[in-house]
């Protein structure tokens, strides 16, 4: 089993069984599918396909898959790490947590994705320890001009984090965290 709960085959080159989760990333190296991988997938929305399946497996794959997938991307490089990934919007609602000002944080909080209710930001926000992204668009919705502080340890900023007004980013020094 993966961290997603997916079942492999001994040597990770076959899915046997996907869990039922809105998004699933199928480990990369892994070859191909089982016929019956699919079958309990119920949540299943979004599937990425690695590298490492062929033409072959790709067709079969799909042919398998659930109605309620809507959206399947097939790489064609190895994946990029989720926590680093800026564009990366599909994540399962049941592993985020939600802060007191709204602001929506995935993978343990190391991805700050969106602030839901701009209205309890206001005109600064601090940014917790331990986040190591912000997400395209993450405070668009802000009205206000905001002041934004990071942790020292970010290491993704994603495109056009901040509203109609703008704002500015202040970096924390190590000693200050």
């Amino acid at each position: 089993m993966d961290e997603f709960e997916g079942d492999y085959s001994s040597d990770g080159k076959h899915l046997l069984k996907a869990p039922n989760v809105k998004r699933f990333r199928i480990a990369e190296g892994c070859e191909g599918t089982d016929e019956h991988a699919f079958d309990d997938c119920k949540r299943l929305e979004s599937l990425y396909i690695p590298l490492s399946f062929s033409e072959e497996e790709i067709d079969k794959t799909l042919d398998i898959l659930p109605e309620s997938v809507n959206n399947v991307c097939v790489w064609d490089r190895p994946y990029v790490d989720e926590v680093y990934d800026v564009n990366e919007y599909w994540y399962d609602e049941d592993r985020t947590q939600m802060d007191m000002y709204g602001v929506v944080y995935a993978n343990e909080g190391r991805r700050l994705l969106m602030a839901t209710r701009p209205e309890l930001i206001g005109k600064e926000y601090v940014v917790p320890d331990g986040v190591m992204t912000i997400c395209d668009g993450a405070f668009e919705f802000c009205n206000d001009y905001l002041v934004l502080s990071v942790p020292w340890s970010i290491e993704v900023i994603g495109d056009y984090i901040f509203g109609k007004e703008s704002g500015k980013m202040v970096i924390r020094n190590k000693r200050d965290e």
